[in-house]
Formats: C-alpha cells, sequence, structure tokens
C-alpha cells in the first residue's frame, strides 16, 4: 500500500502545528517524558558507555559549547545529543511505546535540548519540539509495519532518527520544503540492529539517532537537498526497511490522536515485555517457599517476550536486562527490578543462576504484551500462581508523578547529591521555564568543598568523574 505525500504530511505537521492545539494531558506526556529521560541522563552519566562515548569524541575534537547533563564538560551540537542518548537509554529505564516497542525520549529528548539551548529556547519551546518529535517517532515505527521489528531492526534506532529530526528542525525554524530535506537525510541515515542488545550498541543507537536528527535538521536549514518522498518512495525507507507499510497509521488524524499519549514510563531497568514477569514475581513473594525449595517456574507470555528477552544465562549487567529468565528471578528474589538488579555481579550471583535455571517460558500469542502468567511449583508440589493483566507503568497501569519523581530523584541523587531536589523541580517545570540553560545548569553537579589543608585540584576533577559511578 502507498500513498503520496506522508512525508510532506509529517513535515507539515512538524512545522505547523499549533501548541494550542495539543491537549493537556498530551502535553503532560511530553513534559513526563522530558522529566524521566533528563533525570536518567544526570543518573548514567558516569556509566562505562558514556565515559567511552565522551573520551572518543574528545579524542577526535569535537569539544564545543553544548551541555551534557550531569557533567563539566561541553561537546558540539551534533555531539552532545550522541553522549545524551547513551546515558538516557543505556539502562533501559527510559520509556516505551508498547505497540512499537519503540523507546521515543532517547533519541528525541537529547536533540532537542542541544538544539534548544544552541537557539535559546525555553521550556515549553523544548516541550513542543519533543512532542512533534516523539510523535513523529511513533507514526513513523507505526507505519513501518510489524516486519520492520520482525526482521531485527531496532525500531528506536531508526524511527527515532526521524523523530530527532523533526525536533531538531521545528527549533531551528525550518519551513515545509526543508523539514522534508531533514526527515529525508535521516530516513537514508536510519538503522540499528536489535543483534547489538545487550551491549553499549544498544544505547548507541539512540544517541546516534539524535546526533543525526540534528545533523539531519542543520544540513536543512543551510541548503541541502534530498528526496521529496524518503519514505514511502518506490526505493525509500518503507519500501527498503519496512514490513507491512501502512502509511495510514503515519498520517490518519495526526495533530488529532496523540501517540505519545500510550507512551509508558518504566519503572523497571529492563526490556519492557519482561515488566508483568516481574510484577508476577514480586507479587508471589509472600506465598512462595525458600528459592531452593522451589522445583519450577513456567512463565506464559507472548511470543514478542522471547524474541527480545531472550537471553537465558546472561553474564553481565546489560546482558541481564534481555533476560526474562533474570527478570523474573531478580523479582523474585529482591522484590525489585532497578539498576541494581542489573550489574554483572548480580547476574552472575548464585542465588539468580539458580533460580534462572528453573525458569521456562511458555508462548502463547493470545496473552498480550503487557500481560503474564506465572506458576511456581515447590519440591512439595504444592503450586503458586499469579497472573498480571497489565504491567505496571502501562498505560492501563501508569506511574503517578509522585512515583516518577521517586524514580528521577533515585536515580540522580547520586549524581547531584544535595542539588538533586531543584534539578528534579525544574525538569517538572519545564514548561515554564524561561530558559532550558536553566535547566542544564542546574543537572551539573556542584563542586564538592576541598578540605582546608589540600589543593590537589586533579583530585577533585578525579572524584567529580567517578561519582555515581556505581550505576
Amino acid at each position: 500500500m502507498t500513498r503520496p505525500g506522508v512525508t510532506r504530511r509529517l513535515a507539515g505537521f512538524a512545522v505547523e502545528f499549533d501548541r494550542a492545539d495539543i491537549p493537556e494531558r498530551t502535553r503532560r506526556a511530553a513534559v513526563r517524558t522530558v522529566t524521566n529521560a533528563v533525570s536518567l541522563a544526570v543518573g548514567s552519566s558516569r556509566s562505562p558507555a558514556c565515559e567511552i562515548a565522551l573520551e572518543t569524541l574528545e579524542k577526535l575534537g569535537h569539544a564545543g559549547d553544548v551541555s551534557l547533563l550531569g557533567r563539566e564538560e561541553r561537546l558540539g551540537l551534533t555531539s552532545a545529543p550522541l553522549v545524551t542518548g547513551v546515558a538516557i537509554h543505556v539502562e533501559d529505564f527510559d520509556d516505551a511505546h508498547l505497540t512499537t516497542v519503540v523507546h521515543p525520549a532517547a533519541p528525541v529528548v537529547p536533540a532537542a535540548l542541544a538544539v534548544a539551548e544552541y537557539v535559546g529556547a525555553s521550556g515549553a519551546d523544548l516541550v513542543d519540539a519533543v512532542t512533534v518529535g516523539v510523535e513523529v517517532s511513533l507514526r513513523v515505527g507505526l507505519g513501518l509495519g510489524k516486519g520492520h521489528f520482525d526482521r531485527g531492526w531496532h525500531v528506536t534506532g531508526t524511527a527515532g532518527h526521524l523523530g530527532a529530526a523533526a525536533a531538531a528542525g521545528r527549533l531551528l525554524g525550518l519551513d515545509v520544503a526543508r523539514m522534508v530535506v531533514a526527515l529525508g537525510v535521516a530516513s537514508t541515515e536510519a538503522a540499528g540492529l536489535q543483534e547489538a542488545f545487550g551491549t553499549m550498541t544498544k544505547s548507541f543507537h539512540a544517541g546516534k539517532a539524535a546526533a543525526d536528527g540534528v545533523e539531519a535538521a542543520l544540513l536543512a536549514k543551510h541548503g541541502f537537498t534530498g528526496p521529496v518522498a524518503p519514505i514511502e518512495g518506490r526505493r525509500g525507507l518503507a519500501a527498503v526497511a519496512g514490513g507491512g507499510f501502512d502509511p495510514d497509521q503515519i498520517v490518519t488524524r495526526l495533530g488529532e490522536r496523540w501517540e505519545i499519549d500510550a507512551n509508558a514510563i518504566k519503572p523497571y531497568a529492563c526490556g519492557i515485555v519482561s515488566h508483568a514477569a516481574i510484577d508476577a514475581a514480586i507479587a508471589l513473594r509472600g506465598d512462595c517457599p525458600e528459592p531452593d525449595r522451589i522445583a519450577s517456574v513456567e512463565l506464559r507470555v507472548n511470543p514478542v517476550v522471547l524474541d527480545v528477552m531472550g537471553v537465558s544465562d546472561p553474564q553481565d549487567g546489560l546482558a541481564a536486562k534481555f533476560s526474562v529468565y533474570h527478570c523474573f528471578a531478580v523479582g523474585l528474589l529482591d522484590g525489585s527490578a532497578g539498576p541494581p538488579q542489573y550489574t554483572t555481579d548480580r547476574a552472575r550471583a548464585d542465588d539468580v543462576v539458580a533460580l534462572r535455571r528453573k525458569v521456562h517460558v511458555r508462548l502463547d500469542p493470545a496473552v498480550r504484551r503487557d500481560e503474564a502468567w506465572a506458576r511456581v511449583v515447590d519440591v512439595t508440589g504444592d503450586v503458586h500462581e499469579r497472573h498480571v493483566g497489565h504491567a505496571t507503568g502501562s498505560i492501563e497501569r501508569p506511574m503517578s508523578d509522585a512515583a516518577l519523581r521517586a524514580k528521577c530523584v533515585g536515580v540522580a541523587l547520586p549524581v547531584l547529591g544535595d542539588g538533586t531536589a531543584a534539578f528534579v523541580d525544574a525538569a517538572f517545570d519545564v514548561d515554564g521555564l524561561p530558559s532550558v540553560a536553566a535547566l542544564t545548569r542546574l543537572s551539573v553537579p556542584r563542586p564538592a568543598v576541598a578540605p582546608s589543608t589540600t589543593d590537589d585540584s586533579a583530585g577533585a576533577v578525579n572524584s567529580r568523574r567517578a561519582a555515581g559511578s556505581g550505576r
């Protein structure tokens, strides 16, 4: 199925929609998306993936004037979004749109933040751009079809390129024709392979989409040319990488029905399709015997769970995020599934490994993606069961603002210390900030007060770099 003008319709939406036409619920969803994303960026700013990305870009001469959340260093306009995107996505603790399995904030928010700071935009301008960028990402993800995901594309990396370009282009003031070019450049760069799941490269997909989106918008602004139908054309993105292209999913009621309303904030630091299994595990904690008296566990889940979360014996923390076996085990053992449950030490812990080996997965297409059945049999033959109809954090059971605030404080606190509350407050109030710079300034850790008997500036720098590295 084809329809002419799909890319131009998206471009027109990105450029021309009026802030006043965004429903309050939708705008609040965008603010929550920004708040969650920037807090994660701060919290993961010292992660190994971010340290490597930053060091590499600095060696390549990418220094500049754009802020990095949680850090004093600055990078160029197309480099800072790469590091920020890695930071937002590396813990897999961000947001997710369950239908497409796109994590839209990780590519879109870094692109919007960088350009907003560059042009001196307000917080409301940032929220406008994020609303546009997320909607474009999700609409493209829907339109590319289920086969796009089934063939192994990481939709956050592919559709995220276009969302990042749309967000950046809006902030740069592109007209419709130049926005088409920006989407065209982003379409030709769109990439990301599911084979990278469980490695740093997965978060690189999001960061690269953010960086490329800014680059695409800048090229378009300065007169670059591109295809007029990069999505729907005969050899466009849908034809080459799609799978059951449905242009109606992209353009129908665009600007009236908002997919960002269905963007879920994650309560657990792993793939979203395992969240119902974690809920079931936590719910079973009061009924189950001691773990060494469990004979077997059966999980009945949607087939997509093993497509994404099928690592049976993860050997490090990143791989553990893609193991439904590990997710259930830490849920039952720890009663939680935050970043501490996805370290290499926890992935290799004897109690976790022993319980993981007892977990068996039965696939059932009739089970929803955010649903799970868990059946635990103990050594005496007693059976303990739980059914989770919709996972915590899903649209049917959304995270409250209070829970989101607690999450944001928890991830940012190791980096910002006493400055955490002010930063999180500003993030929640981003729509009213006169300048995005007001938020980025609050994301930088306050310098520690050095002991009066020493003057070790190198030690202070090393301490700053090490702060929060336990995450």
